[in-house]
C-alpha cells in the first residue's frame, strides 16, 4: 500500500467563554504512513495552553523558587488540557525567523508551576539559549512520570528584555508513541 501523506495545523484557536481564548497546540504528527485500520486512533492534540500573559518576575524571586528571576519578563500560560507528562514535553522559543531566541540577562528558562504557584519543574537556559536540550529538574514530589494537568502553569522566563510584539512562539515537542510538535504565538 502506498504511504499516506496528511498535515495537520499547527494552532487550533478556540473561543471559551468572551474574557478568554483557548489557544490550543494542536500538536499532531505531520505524517502517517501505511492504511489505517479500524483500530487506528488518528493523531491529535496532547496538550493545550491558554493565551500567554506577558507580566514580570516578582520581587525577590529567582530561578529556583520563583522560576523565574526577579524583574525579568515572564509568560505565564495556564495548561488547558494535557494527556501528557512532564517526562514528554520539551520547549524552546523561536523568533521569526525560526531560529531560537536568545534571552538576556543572566537568567532566563522554562518552569513548570503547581496550583499554588510554587516549581515544580524547571530548565535554566545557558547563555540565554531559551531551547530545552533535555529534561526537567524536578523538586520533590514530581518527576518524568507525573500527569502535566489542569493544576500546573507553564512559566516563560525571557530575560531582562520585553519580549512583547516580537513576533516570538513558544514551541512544544511531545516524545512518545506519536511525537508531536505544536506552536502558541506569544503575543
Amino acid at each position: 500500500m502506498a504511504a499516506v501523506m496528511r498535515e495537520k495545523a499547527a494552532v487550533v484557536i478556540v473561543t471559551a467563554t468572551v474574557a478568554s481564548l483557548i489557544i490550543a497546540l494542536a500538536l499532531a504528527s505531520q505524517t502517517s504512513s501505511g492504511a489505517c485500520s479500524t483500530n487506528c486512533v488518528p493523531p491529535g492534540p496532547s496538550f493545550a495552553g491558554g493565551s500567554p500573559i506577558l507580566g514580570t518576575c516578582a520581587s525577590g524571586g529567582t530561578f529556583a523558587t520563583r522560576g523565574c528571576l526577579a524583574g525579568d519578563f515572564v509568560y505565564n500560560i495556564t495548561v488547558e488540557t494535557s494527556s501528557i507528562t512532564f517526562g514528554e514535553v520539551l520547549f524552546h522559543i523561536e523568533t521569526l525567523n525560526d531560529t531560537i531566541y536568545v534571552a538576556s540577562g543572566s537568567y532566563s528558562g522554562f518552569s513548570i508551576l503547581n496550583a499554588a504557584g510554587s516549581v515544580a519543574a524547571h530548565y535554566q537556559a545557558l547563555g540565554g539559549v531559551m531551547n530545552m536540550t533535555s529534561g526537567w529538574t524536578y523538586v520533590a514530589g514530581t518527576d518524568s512520570a507525573t500527569s502535566l494537568t489542569t493544576l500546573y502553569t507553564v512559566l516563560l522566563d525571557v530575560g531582562m528584555t520585553n519580549a512583547h510584539g516580537q513576533g516570538l512562539s513558544l514551541v512544544a515537542v511531545v516524545s512518545g508513541p506519536i511525537p508531536e510538535t505544536g506552536v502558541l504565538p506569544l503575543p
